[in-house]
């Protein structure tokens, strides 16, 4: 399976300490340079680890002229993950942002959230509970909107 990913999704494991899913749940992810700098350039959440996982893969799309055409849309990292999306033929887009989400689904893209990568994890036995995870990320001022909370945790069984 091929995964490409946002920051958001990797700021918020990090703040959890759960990154290691990533590897459990789809062995590697593909992070565009952009995503890649934004995370380790000032010493956000997980930035070492970020750098230390052999699983996230640092790629670059080739396609410069896709990535500033999407920049009228999307940031840059958002518009890295798009254009490396479309290059790798990627199967799975880990992205968090609303407006993100949908250019990504229109361009023929499954999405998952940080919500539905827990709640995937649970739902392969990697973890016991998430509902105790999600209140470690509310105090770490993580925003997740109340309804997302509610679905995935009825979803959960929780």
């Amino acid at each position: 399976m091929i995964v490409v990913s946002n920051s958001t999704i990797l700021i918020g494991l990090a703040k959890i300490n759960k990154l290691e899913l990533l590897k459990k749940l789809f062995s590697k992810v593909y992070i565009p340079g952009a995503v890649f700098n934004e995370l380790t350039h000032v010493e956000k959440a997980g930035a070492s680890e970020i750098k230390k996982a052999s699983y996230l893969v640092q790629k670059s799309p080739e396609d410069t002229r896709e990535v500033s055409l999407l920049l009228g849309n999307l940031d840059r990292g958002e518009a890295e993950v798009l254009a490396l999306s479309k290059e790798l033929n990627a199967d799975l887009v880990l992205i968090d942002e609303e407006k993100a989400r949908k250019v990504i689904v229109l361009a023929g893209f499954e999405v998952m959230g940080l919500m539905g990568v827990l709640l995937t994890a649970k739902r392969n036995g990697l973890l016991k509970s998430i509902k105790p995870l999600i209140e470690v990320l509310k105090k770490k001022k993580f925003r997740v909107a109340e309804e997302i909370i509610a679905d995935i945790l009825k979803s959960a069984g929780e």
